[in-house]
């Protein structure tokens, strides 16, 4: 991970400390493990509104409905609090160095493909009009999380061409998106750390997919504006 950030990552020990609190029997499978939890919170930390944990936090708990509260006690506060702080790491290390991005299970084979790809998707259920028109504009960005989410087999070689283009699709998710929230800091009246020259309509689109802007991202950044 980037050493350039301000908000401490979770440590080794730490992540595994956050899967055991998660897999308490209290909790009677509806958490989810470190896996998926890594795969939501990116998709969480991608999306170009701002999503709240109160909005988040309870689908840690109940990945099923997102409903079902833990009990208060000295685990539930010392797992939300590891999770608050993973997320906040994520939305940082995103925003300033996002092409030293890498999934969690790239450093261990503890840690599942499949839960972290399925935790993605249910991130993206959070702000499902912005993730739907990114489907549309850019399909290609989200079929490694698609495929890898209901794979049986990783070894197979669509799995290892799915598992090839997650990173990638990270970053290209989040510089499609970087314009959108310096339209939303600019209109609300936020500092502003750096302009982003404007697009003209013929112009080949500023997130890299080769397109013209009119015929890509314009739509979603007008909508943003």
């Amino acid at each position: 991970m980037s050493s350039i950030s301000t908000t401490t990552p979770l440590s080794d020990d730490e992540y595994a400390e956050l899967d055991t609190l998660l897999a308490a029997p209290a909790l009677a499978g509806r958490a989810m493990d470190v896996s998926m939890l890594e795969g939501f919170l990116t998709a969480v930390a991608l999306s170009p509104n701002t999503i709240a944990s109160a909005s988040w936090l309870p689908w840690v708990w109940d990945k099923i409905t997102g409903t079902a509260a833990p009990e208060a006690g000295e685990a539930t506060e010392r797992a939300s609090a590891l999770a608050q702080r993973h997320h906040a790491y994520m939305v940082e290390w995103l925003a300033k160095d996002p092409d030293s991005f890498e999934p969690i299970y790239e450093c261990g084979p503890e840690w599942s493909v499949p839960a972290w790809c399925a935790g993605f998707l249910l991130g993206t259920s959070l702000d499902k009009p912005q993730w739907a028109a990114l489907g549309v504009s850019h399909p290609q960005y989200l079929a490694p999380f698609q495929h890898l989410a209901t794979a049986s087999e990783l070894d197979d070689e669509a799995a290892e061409k799915a598992m090839d283009g997650v990173t990638p699709s990270v970053i290209a998710i989040n510089a499609a998106w970087a314009r959108q929230r310096h339209l939303k800091q600019s209109h609300s009246g936020a500092t502003v750390l750096r302009d982003i020259p404007k697009t003209g309509r013929n112009d080949p689109c500023h997130c890299g997919s080769g397109k013209k802007y009119k015929k890509c991202c314009a739509d979603a950044d007008a909508a943003a504006a």
